[in-house]
């Protein structure tokens, strides 16, 4: 195996630390010249949605293929972006035939069409790749949305505070089961035979597609905001090749810092617990999709689940982990998530303060005038 094979992108070093903000800061003088120069929005857009690609793709890979990740290091990159990058399109473009170029899942039908961004709303990606970095489970859809439809977010967290909840309650119901079923597989030792983990590992080939449909149908619309509603073909094919390069990078990457999230927790890395997981997640993300149109925080609904399955699992397995460990391991995403949502309401509010609905008041530097010379697409 190659050194470059070998990094540690949960840990990384202070000279990548360094790296990384160095090139977070030149993101931000970027979007702020592109926007003050009179940049037409229209770029602009496609700009945040480039970034977005990465840092929503990015936040919330850790709840759709982290456990992925975390049982299958040793297969090559390549095939997992072969089979992920290969639904991705084909998922994408049945939404964009179907839905007459649309393919945001009727995600965004409740959001006015944004033809002319404020800075917040660009600078809203770059704030979640540092909140990623930082480790921190946060809503993109709060982070993101919150800023093209304000009089959404009580409706959007209500829906998402009720899918914690409801996957939090359904967790313990199905791994109290399971465990009372067969408790030695769920002790701290066990290791599964070569034959079972085998077929677990085929089968979780098709729950991480599941899976993965599940949160496209959800969470897609967090990045196509940026974009037109109504997508070319040449349009369309740039969209979803910089969603492939994005999910190419968090493939090689292995998930980056915030993969912790997922290592951390109890035996992710067999291939039958993370199948479960998996088709737990998926099951309920599709359920929440035929509810309401309305978007939620997909984050909240996997904490609650992982929440869920790690108390019940120390609680009937008796295992050798203190209670109070695993109350501070799920305590600790409850809390960084939570802080999440306090950082999007403040900047919720300040692009509210900034940019009134009324727009006639205001600090005249923010408030860029908008150039005459941008074109529709």
């Amino acid at each position: 195996m190659s050194r470059k094979e070998e990094v540690d992108y949960q840990h990384p070093s202070k000279k990548d630390q360094f790296r990384f903000f160095s090139f977070t800061f030149l993101l931000v003088v970027g979007i702020c010249l592109g926007y003050f120069a009179g940049l037409p929005h229209y770029w602009l857009g496609w700009f945040s949605f480039s970034i977005a690609a990465f840092s929503v793709a990015g936040n919330d890979a850790v709840q759709t293929i982290g456990t992925f990740f975390e049982s299958k290091k040793s297969v090559h990159w390549f095939r997992k972006l072969l089979v992920l990058g290969g639904l991705l399109l084909i998922v994408h473009l049945f939404a964009w035939v179907i839905h007459d170029g649309e393919i945001h899942f009727h995600r965004l039908d409740s959001f006015p069409a944004t033809t002319h961004f404020n800075l917040f709303q660009l600078l809203a990606p770059v704030i979640l790749v540092v909140i990623t970095r930082l480790r921190a489970p946060v809503s993109t859809t709060f982070l993101v949305l919150g800023l093209f439809g304000g009089g959404n977010i009580d409706k959007m967290l209500t829906k998402s505070f009720f899918g914690y909840g409801l996957a939090f309650i359904a967790a313990i119901i199905i791994w109290a089961v399971l465990a009372k079923v067969d408790p030695h597989e769920y002790h701290d030792v066990h290791t599964p035979d070569p034959v079972s983990e085998r077929k677990w590992a085929r089968l979780q080939w098709v729950s991480t597609l599941y899976l993965w449909v599940a949160w496209l149908f959800q969470d897609t619309a967090n990045i196509a905001v940026f974009l037109p509603r109504k997508l070319s073909a040449f349009e369309f094919s740039g969209a979803v090749f910089l969603l492939i390069f994005a999910l190419f990078v968090i493939i090689r990457t292995n998930g980056g810092t915030i993969q912790q999230v997922v290592s951390e927790k109890s035996d992710i890395k067999w291939s039958k617990a993370a199948t479960i997981v998996d088709l737990v997640y998926g099951t309920i993300l599709f359920i929440f999709q035929y509810v309401s149109q309305i978007p939620m925080s997909t984050t909240w609904v996997f904490l609650g689940l992982l929440a869920g399955r790690e108390i019940i699992l120390n609680v009937l397995t008796y295992r050798d982990l203190p209670y109070l460990d695993t109350f501070r391991k799920v305590g600790k995403d409850v809390l960084l998530a939570f802080l999440g949502i306090i950082v999007s309401i403040l900047v919720f509010f300040a692009s509210a303060f900034v940019y009134p609905e009324d727009q006639s008041e205001g600090i005249d530097f923010w408030k860029k005038p908008l150039v005459e010379t941008e074109t529709d697409s």
